[in-house]
């Protein structure tokens, strides 16, 4: 009726380039480095000004839904990659930016889970950035911090950003990140 925002039909025929999505990661980045986050989801602020931004680069007039199930779609393909990787005879190739694993393991694991075949040859060019986004959003208790962890006088977003850090080291110390340029060092 007069809209020109992609109806939600259309948004599931959203064909995301290599370009947009490296894009909207780094706006992912950028809203995290800003505060913009706590715990799982990003604020209204952060989805408002993301949505403002893709849509001027790219020329489009998506909707928030449409970003927000893409970055579903993003955690999903984090959380298959990361769960692969927890398996025995599975292990990160930072320099060909995929999963490795012999062809046996390989072969055994699709047998139980079939969908992850798509990730045996597939490169992820976006992986480490996408454990800095979604690595702290997992709800398993391991990180979890009661009051008496937490020192009153310390702002919620710092003690939250902190464990944040944690985990950012860790990911870096195993191998599955590196550091771009746009976070400097931790």
């Amino acid at each position: 009726m007069g809209s020109n925002a992609p109806s939600s039909s259309d948004r599931t025929r959203t064909n995301w380039t290599p370009t947009m999505e490296r894009f909207f990661i780094d706006l992912m980045l950028d809203q995290m480095h800003r505060g913009n986050r706590l715990g799982h989801t990003f604020n209204k602020q952060a989805w408002t000004d993301m949505l403002s931004i893709f849509n001027a680069k790219f020329g489009c007039k998506y909707d928030r839904d449409t970003l927000k199930s893409h970055s579903t779609n993003l955690w999903k393909q984090y959380n298959d990659v990361k769960n692969l990787l927890e398996q025995n005879g599975f292990s990160w190739d930072d320099t060909r930016k995929l999963v490795v694993a012999p062809p046996h393991v390989w072969n055994a694991y699709i047998k139980g889970q079939p969908d992850a075949q798509v990730y045996r040859n597939r490169t992820l060019t976006n992986f480490s950035d996408l454990c800095l986004i979604y690595a702290y959003t997992q709800a398993d208790g391991r990180y979890s911090r009661s009051s008496h962890d937490i020192d009153f006088d310390d702002d919620a977003l710092g003690v939250n950003f902190g464990v944040f850090l944690l985990l950012v080291r860790l990911c870096i110390s195993i191998g599955i990140v590196t550091l771009s340029p746009f976070w400097g060092s931790l």
